[in-house]
């Protein structure tokens, strides 16, 4: 990824953003590169979607990321992931899903990582300035460790995610994830989000966060936790 790339993407993303709004598709893409010259020089380039389509009964959810960081001429840091959710739209405010999704992070540990899951959730809060869910379920995983032995288990997952409106253009967002390990209970994992979005106009906005990572048995070698700060802007359309 470079700035070419970002470049041609925020003019596909502006072109597309004319089409009606009538549709049951929405697309958000976010945008971040920061560069360092001088004494140090760096180069940090990340790239998120997130495509959503709804129907009367069902809904789908298909994300994308990576983030890559160049020191000098050696790279210092590279992550991927993928996923797949649909939800099944229940009687009041449940739903039931399932979710497919693969992330490569090897300087984490980790080459390939399949989880496949299934689970309920539900709507506790759905109003014009809060909204909550959470979600509960389980599933299976697949690892492809660096420098180590493959792992398979079976998981169990908890999660919630809370937003908050504060004004018209802005919001403030947080997300919390458990994944148990069956095989061993001190393999668990926790993810957590706390972001704050501020509209610039009716297709592109700003946003800040701070995502936290915790692996309690990671790959030998290899940290526990793993920390992202970011700043980027969002092209809805």
């Amino acid at each position: 990824m470079n700035k070419a790339i970002i470049f041609a993407a925020c003019l596909m993303a502006a072109a597309s953003a004319h089409a009606q709004d009538t549709r049951n598709w929405k697309d958000s893409a976010e945008l971040s590169y920061v560069q360092t010259s001088g004494n140090s020089k760096t180069a940090t380039t990340a790239a998120k979607n997130l495509f959503t389509y709804d129907w009367r009964k069902a809904a789908l959810e298909l994300a994308a990321a990576g983030l890559g960081t160049e020191s000098g001429n050696s790279v210092t840091a590279e992550q991927y992931n993928a996923s797949e959710k649909v939800s099944l739209k229940l009687e009041g405010k449940n739903y039931a899903f399932e979710k497919t999704a693969w992330d490569k992070d090897r300087f984490a540990g980790i080459l390939d990582r399949w989880d496949f899951a299934l689970g309920v959730g539900r709507h506790l809060l759905d109003s014009a300035d809060d909204k909550l869910s959470v979600e509960a379920g389980g599933g299976y995983i697949f690892e492809d460790r660096l420098r180590a032995a493959n792992q398979s288990f079976g998981t169990y997952r908890g999660y919630a995610k809370y937003v908050r409106t504060l004004s018209p253009t802005a919001n403030a967002s947080q997300d919390l994830e458990y994944l148990g390990n069956l095989k061993d209970s001190n393999g668990y994992r926790m993810n957590a989000e706390t972001s704050l979005t501020a509209s610039i106009n009716s297709h592109f906005s700003l946003k800040a966060s701070y995502l936290w990572k915790f692996v309690n048995s990671p790959t030998p070698g290899f940290k526990k936790t793993d920390t992202t700060t970011s700043v980027a802007v969002i092209v809805n359309y």
